[in-house]
């Protein structure tokens, strides 16, 4: 069965086929085809470059080419073209191509620059190539048949994917016509590709239509892939073969395919749309009677309030007459700038939607006129562990002393280094801070290791319009001005590579950023937190932290304390977890009994709080509504603690209690087996487990 872009491929090659069949009368009574007038017929079309299509007749035949050569000959003398038997649109693109100093007889594309361009080209156009493979991988077999090779770039002319013939390739590598490469006019003259993008429509050259000497042994049709929503081009899909057996109807096909890209990029944004749409659902029930606005990265309108909709006279006017699906340059992720908003709009109105380490989008919260007020802080949930709003739980004074230094602390702007093991909660405590702070603005967490190092400085300062090939239109905010009014986590901070550090210890200093590719600076109104668990002192002696910034991030540092120095919590912990993931999946929670809840008390917890949360979450899941006992804590767990007791120096007796904890462990409660197993008599084994209090155990 076909499906999606197979459906589509087939029906292109179908209907062009009839087509053909129809207007050369090759179908005879019965309906069926003369095998041999059609391989006749694509012959003569690929000698002579002609097909029609429709009403859309295209001519490159040997004649044609002729004219070609007379145009050429003329525009390079500086002859005005009277009449011109050639494209309008040929004629037009060597004069921009002109203008451009193209040199015409270069025999490659300029080099590729030694720059993090095509990376950062690939993960800005993620979505396109990931609509396009697939369809490219299927017309692999096509394209090797017919000498061809396939091209997905830019709507810059960066070409970020290839596939076809192997020899045909082969010589495109000889002329720079790789991945990484950029094929715009304004680097190699007319060609379809960079002549697509500045027509904005389908284009085909072939031959001597072409700029460059170097390309005149190609034939190519490019078609812009463009956003269904707004129409803007987004990328490039171009066909390109040997001149001499190069098909007119290559362009039908490629057409085709590139709507079938645009429908499938259609269908994943619309997905991503509503996923945007779910997360703020979350986020928006801290504000009841204000207007809501939700904008996606791209800057399209996705939802708005029924406050919206009743009261539109009292949004900003660049904002009162959009509707759902419009698009704001404006208020997309690369455009939008909160110190210089549009009139009307204030910073504090702004709350960016994280998508893992991404922006997803923002939401636009416009006051009530009758009562303008900040945005209130952002919802906390309640515990069951105390009567005050917190993100850290627990009641031993270990957790008691974080949260009055998490308050201390929030009431200033002071940089804050949080330091621990992993799995401490060094998150958690950062967001403990943000949320008492009473700022505005978002939370903005940075894993700083599991960025590319050539992205990193892309992702943390922003970058401006045309700063490399590949560049967003209209630049990219960094994660620094993702928080402005909030706060930024930067979390593995020691994995900076030290030419960063020099830069961010920069920013640090000044509370200002300035984007790559541009001289401006921008003033960051942002807490800057930074998490690690490495030793800072060891790390500045090895040379892997610079010395000026070590001292300037370690004045105010936070040592979170492993779990097993405060097994108070544990059980409080176990507790919250097991609500929590119960209220998300719908279920109800499971209760431990007193020897399960002594056997996680007594667990050593290498992993701290991670370790905890991921054991709740199993036991959940593999023993729903069902008590929790001791035959549900993992043999693994047993075994670190009896290793752990034993090499701590531990008495005898804890030794033997431990033993027997086990014992009854390994053979399923069973106490003659047990006993057995360690080589004592049934009642010996009795008494033990009466005085060590193990009855719940059999």
């Amino acid at each position: 069965m076909l499906v999606g872009h197979e459906k589509c491929l087939f029906f292109l090659q179908k209907t062009l086929l009839i087509d053909l069949l129809l207007k050369k009368n090759a179908l005879n009574k019965s309906g069926l085809a003369d095998s041999s007038y059609i391989r006749r017929t694509v012959l003569k079309m690929g000698r002579e470059g002609g097909i029609v299509m429709g009403s859309l007749h295209i001519s490159r035949g040997r004649d044609y080419q002729r004219n070609v050569e007379k145009a050429w000959e003329l525009f390079n003398c500086d002859i005005k073209i009277d009449k011109p038997n050639v494209s309008k649109d040929i004629l037009e693109s060597w004069n921009r191509s002109r203008q451009f100093q193209v040199n015409k007889k270069q025999s490659k594309a300029p080099d590729i620059e030694k720059t993090p361009d095509l990376n950062v080209a690939n993960d800005i156009y993620l979505e396109l190539r990931k609509a396009a493979l697939p369809i490219i991988k299927d017309a692999r077999n096509i394209l090797d048949d017919n000498q061809l090779f396939m091209l997905l770039t830019t709507a810059e002319g960066l070409i970020l994917e290839r596939e076809g013939n192997t020899s045909s390739l082969m010589m495109a590598d000889t002329q720079h016509l790789v991945i990484g490469s950029n094929w715009s006019e304004e680097q190699v003259g007319t060609n379809a590709v960079g002549t697509a993008i500045s027509l904005k429509r389908p284009v085909q050259v072939i031959a001597r239509e072409h700029y460059c000497n170097m390309t005149q042994v190609w034939g190519c049709a490019a078609v812009p892939i463009r956003d269904l929503r707004d129409g803007r081009v987004l990328g490039v899909l171009d066909t390109t073969g040997p001149e001499h057996s190069f098909l007119s109807m290559n362009f039908g096909w490629v057409n085709s395919m590139a709507s079938c890209i645009e429908y499938r990029l259609n269908e994943e944004r619309n997905r991503s749309k509503y996923r945007l749409i779910e997360d703020c659902m979350e986020i928006m029930r801290r504000w009841h009677k204000e207007k809501i606005m939700v904008f996606d990265k791209e800057g399209f309108l996705v939802w708005v309030s029924n406050e919206v909709t009743s009261l539109p006279e009292e949004l900003p006017s660049f904002l009162q007459q959009i509707s759902i699906g419009s698009r704001i340059d404006e208020m997309s992720v690369g455009q939008i700038d909160i110190d210089n908003l549009p009139e009307g709009v204030s910073s504090e109105w702004i709350e960016t939607v994280m998508d893992g380490e991404k922006i997803a989008g923002h939401i636009v919260v416009i006051p009530t006129s009758n009562k303008v007020k900040k945005q209130q802080q952002a919802f906390k949930k309640k515990n069951d562990y105390g009567d005050n709003e917190t993100l850290l739980v627990g009641v031993s004074d270990t957790v008691v002393g974080l949260r009055k230094l998490a308050k201390k602390l929030s009431g200033f702007n002071a940089i804050v280094t949080i330091t621990g093991e992993t799995g401490t909660g060094k998150d958690v405590m950062a967001r403990e801070i943000h949320s008492l702070s009473g700022k505005t603005g978002a939370f903005v967490a940075v894993n700083c290791g599991a960025i590319q190092k050539e992205l990193l400085a892309s992702e943390l300062f922003g970058y401006a319009e045309g700063s490399f090939s590949g560049a967003k239109r209209g630049g990219m905010i960094g994660k620094f001005e993702a928080a402005q009014n909030g706060t930024i986590l930067l979390d593995e901070f020691c994995e900076l590579p030290l030419d960063l550090q020099v830069y961010l210890l920069r920013v640090l200093e000044e509370r200002a950023v300035v984007r790559i590719g541009e001289s401006k600076v921008r003033q960051v109104n942002a807490r800057i937190i930074v998490a690690t668990n490495k030793n800072l002192e060891k790390e500045m002696a090895a040379g892997r932290l610079r010395e000026d910034l070590y001292y300037r991030v370690n004045a105010t540092t936070i040592e979170l304390p492993p779990l097993r120095e405060h097994k108070e919590d544990i059980s409080i912990l176990f507790s919250y977890f097991m609500d929590k993931v119960s209220r998300e999946n719908c279920g109800e929670p499971s209760t431990p009994n007193a020897a399960f809840t002594k056997a996680i008390q007594e667990h050593h917890w290498p992993g701290n709080i991670r370790e905890l949360r991921n054991f709740a979450e199993n036991c959940f899941l593999m023993n729903a509504d069902e008590e929790l006992t001791f035959k549900c804590i993992p043999k693994r767990m047993l075994v670190t603690q009896t290793s752990i007791s034993s090499s701590s120096g531990s008495t005898l007796e804890k030794v033997e209690h431990e033993a027997i904890i086990q014992a009854l462990e390994l053979k399923d409660g069973n106490v003659s087996k047990a006993a057995s197993h360690l080589g004592i008599a049934r009642s010996t084994f009795y008494k033990k487990m009466q005085k060590y209090q193990l009855a719940d155990y059999s």
